[in-house]
């Protein structure tokens, strides 16, 4: 059985999809739930949130981002094989973090090109497509995880979508348009 997905998106930005990220996951896990939190979002703000400065220092490092969720599909997108076990930073005594990497945003084509292929039942354009949803189910299988909690970038993009259809339930943020 899968653990359940929720993603927050809006193409909006600013209307607090990380803010609420980070606070729901922090209250669940205070209730007692097993949480991980993972950062889809190139720009990287849910992990800067949980992560102090020294720690960051170590996103993104120069051998290839082993600790983000871009270290994670690094194989799947050079082609060299399929996606790795993501390290999972953990932030409390419940609560787990998968690491944003603005690299992500280079996944952004592989994603686009696959997508048709997937009707042709091609596995490659799978195994891409589903790279979000197996990371985080793995990272969350080996956490304990009760729920996945995953913030999502303020666009329509590829990496949005392949995050979207590997979410169990979509949470949509919106903010006041004060002009």
């Amino acid at each position: 059985m899968s653990i359940p997905v929720i993603s927050f998106f809006n193409n909006k930005g600013g209307v607090g999809k990380t803010t609420m990220v980070y606070h729901l996951a922090w209250m669940f896990s205070d209730m007692g739930f097993r949480v991980i939190a993972a950062d889809l979002d190139p720009q990287g703000n849910l992990t800067a949130s949980f992560l102090d400065e020294d720690r960051l220092e170590h996103v993104l490092p120069d051998n290839g981002h082993p600790l983000t969720i871009f270290g994670a599909i690094q194989p799947l997108k050079q082609g060299t094989g399929d996606i790795t076990d993501s390290h999972v930073e953990i932030v409390g005594d419940r609560l787990g973090l998968i690491w944003g990497d603005m690299a992500l945003s280079t996944f952004e084509d592989d994603l686009s090109e696959v997508w048709p292929k997937c009707l042709a039942g091609d596995p490659r354009a799978f195994r891409i497509m589903s790279a979000f949803w197996r990371i985080t189910q793995i990272a969350g299988k080996k956490h304990g995880a009760n729920v996945i909690l995953v913030d999502l970038g303020p666009n329509l993009g590829a990496i949005n979508r392949a995050a979207l259809i590997a979410s169990d339930f979509v949470v949509i943020p919106l903010g006041p348009d004060l002009f």
